[in-house]
């Protein structure tokens, strides 16, 4: 993946213009109309392929600060460590470019702010949770190395599926001996703090309330790398046969199994 480098114009000379970047100034080819001494603009390998506002500005910084600090933090840097470093590396950068640097601490205070308040819920787990761990891949991270929201709900599927197979129920037992399904039909979830590439997860499953149709799931995928909750989610699943026409009970001795997992009065687990 290439990036963009915003800057601004010290210099144009015909098509081509001097653009200060980072506090370093590089001969850009002008690739878009209007540009003028003071312009804030993106160079993309030698071209200038956009001009910004100086909010925009801000905006890819602060995106540039996530990913910078990302970086650090999967070559082994405290998250906290590394934060402090790529601001202090980045409050030049804005400084150079006429900026007042208190503008982009505002920006990264006021996200942060944000995401502490929501981040502050303490979630009890009952003692009788399955416990499933997983470590994130490339594949399951975005373009800033941060888990995607949906792979969230692929960690969980996959927990609960292997609950049932420690239960002694796999799922293609329940559709090649008991000629069901139990897909999903509601999801409810929130993304409370960010896992990112090479993170250890601890995914904790339990039933929160079972009928003879239904299953209501919920898990808890904790980060272990940072020590904080990264998601809280719920899903309904219900029973079906396998052409998905009609709805059909839960086979007895597998709700006998599921009790094991069902959600205690007094989980006193809190993470």
């Amino acid at each position: 993946m290439c990036w963009g480098i915003p800057g601004r114009v010290v210099e144009v000379n015909g098509m081509y213009a001097k653009v200060s970047v980072g506090g370093t100034i590089v001969e850009a080819v002008v690739g878009v109309d209007g540009v003028c001494v003071g312009d804030y603009v993106i160079v993309h390998a030698g071209l200038i392929v956009g001009k910004l506002s100086e909010d925009e500005v801000l905006s890819n910084l602060t995106t540039l600060t996530e990913l910078q600090i990302s970086n650090y933090v999967s070559e082994g840097l405290d998250e906290s460590l590394a934060r402090e470093r790529v601001i202090e590396e980045f409050k030049s950068i804005v400084s150079s470019l006429g900026i007042d640097v208190s503008k982009y601490l505002s920006m990264l205070g006021s996200e942060k702010k944000d995401f502490e308040v929501v981040s502050e819920e303490v979630i009890k787990v009952p003692d009788n949770a399955y416990v499933y761990r997983v470590r994130t891949t490339l594949a399951d991270t975005d373009y800033l190395q941060v888990v995607h929201y949906i792979n969230y709900l692929r960690f969980c599927e996959k927990a609960w599926s292997e609950l049932l197979t420690s239960l002694g129920f796999s799922y293609s037992k329940l559709i090649h001996e008991y000629g069901i399904f139990i897909p999903t039909t509601e999801v409810n979830y929130k993304i409370l703090t960010p896992s990112r590439l090479d993170n250890d997860l601890e995914l904790y499953v339990w039933v929160e309330n079972i009928s003879n149709k239904s299953i209501k799931w919920r898990c808890v995928i904790k980060n272990i790398t940072t020590g904080k909750v990264s998601a809280d989610i719920t899903h309904t699943t219900v029973c079906t046969d396998t052409a998905l026409t009609q709805s059909l009970e839960i086979p007895k001795e597998l709700i006998e199994k599921l009790t094991k997992h069902l959600q205690n009065k007094t989980p006193n687990t809190k993470l």
